[in-house]
């Protein structure tokens, strides 16, 4: 498991920096991913949206991926929106404090890492691309449906 970083540290570089703004950046974007699915109605996600989660938790009941995200945006709301606050001033280029920076960067990626059922570091870019791309895959509804 990730530690909890020492938001009191300054950055020891610009990279070092740079690597925090990248977790925040790509993680956001994931989260991003995951908020539209979770808004997203069930007759309206396609066979490769649903194969992308599991069909439930370990140790819980079987059920849609959906209600899972559902949950999920509900129970993190206020983290999703201060990660999307830090990483909306961060690439406005206004500033963003070294604590507000790691503080966020490690609140993305551990928000990711549970909706994804993974460990913090175990999230890579190809993940949150792939999420990305099938969120912005959206089915029209067949006639009939609702």
């Amino acid at each position: 498991m990730t530690t909890m970083p020492e938001l009191w540290k300054p950055y020891s570089s610009e990279a070092e920096r740079g690597c925090d703004a990248e977790v925040l950046i790509l993680c956001g974007y994931g989260i991003d991913a995951l908020v539209t699915l979770a808004g997203r109605p069930i007759p309206q996600w396609s066979r490769e949206q649903d194969s992308l989660f599991p069909r439930s938790v370990p140790g819980g009941p079987p059920e849609h991926p959906q209600d899972r995200l559902s949950r999920w945006a509900a129970v993190y709301e206020r983290e999703i929106s201060l990660v999307h606050e830090a990483r909306g001033r961060l690439v406005r280029g206004a500033l963003v404090a070294d604590a507000e920076l790691r503080g966020a960067a490690y609140l993305a990626a551990q928000i990711l890492a549970v909706a994804l059922g993974v460990p913090p570091g175990q999230v890579d870019a190809a993940q949150v691309h792939a999420l990305a791309a099938c969120a912005a895959d959206y089915r029209w509804p067949e006639v009939g449906e609702k």
